[in-house]
């Protein structure tokens, strides 16, 4: 029932941007039909969740990603923990896979049926992730590293510096910038530009509720800059968190 409330905390922990976007809206839009049809409207968390899809809604343009804040984002996860069971069984959130995604298991020979439970870590593209049981579905940014505190800032730099040597990454970006008469910090430059995750909030088959994080860093070492980050606002947001790799 506080799982909206655990969300929230999670992206103000300070090591998030403040803009989200909504990649996927037709769950919020099942949601608020489901609720002025069913939903008891003199129920305070059903009234506050109502009037956050009403005003998440309207702002939905068919050539621009909306954006949602930390509010709407509480108040509705909230109304959809506390109503799990029913909005199960009514299959608000159950959604076919994408012709996209239909041609992308048929050529793996992958079959998918609409209910079954998710595993995400099963899947290597995020194109092929299936949306039945999504309830949210963000983007977010990680915050620059000369918005982290001095300490934090030295220890993931550090540790980025490293694997960058490791796998001789800071040697070709260094060479590349003495061949254009270029002179700055790779690393310090790396990470201060917008890295980016996707987040998705599913309710599963048996009404409990998985959240999961992707971002794609092919080449790109990484890794150990979104763990030190993403540890810590669990950290803050007291929730456990664990890391997959996927090859």
């Amino acid at each position: 029932e506080k799982m909206g409330t655990l969300v929230r905390n999670f992206l103000t922990s300070g090591y998030f941007t403040r803009s989200h976007y909504l990649l996927f809206e037709e769950p919020l839009i099942r949601l608020r039909d489901y609720i002025k049809e069913h939903g008891d409207l003199e129920d305070k968390l059903t009234a506050k969740a109502i009037k956050y899809l009403e005003n998440q809604i309207a702002k939905f343009k068919p050539d621009r990603t909306s954006t949602i804040g930390v509010r709407a984002i509480e108040a509705i996860l909230n109304y959809v923990g506390a109503h799990r069971e029913e909005l199960l069984r009514a299959r608000v959130f159950r959604f076919e896979p994408t012709e996209r995604q239909k041609e992308l298991y048929q050529e793996c020979d992958y079959k998918f049926k609409p209910g079954q439970w998710v595993d995400e870590t099963d899947f290597y593209s995020e194109d092929e992730i299936p949306l039945d049981g999504v309830v949210l579905y963000l983007e977010c940014t990680l915050v620059k590293l000369d918005a982290l505190p001095p300490e934090e800032r030295k220890e993931t730099y550090n540790c980025v510096k490293q694997l960058f040597e490791e796998t001789g990454l800071l040697e070709e970006l260094v060479g590349w910038d003495l061949f254009f008469g270029r002179q700055r910090d790779v690393v310090a430059d790396t990470l201060n530009r917008p890295l980016v995750f996707t987040l998705r909030v599913r309710l599963n088959p048996d009404a409990t509720f998985t959240i999961t994080g992707r971002w794609f860093d092919d080449g790109q070492f990484l890794y150990p800059h979104y763990e030190f980050i993403l540890k810590r606002a669990a950290k803050k947001a007291q929730a456990k968190i664990k890391f997959h790799m996927i090859y």
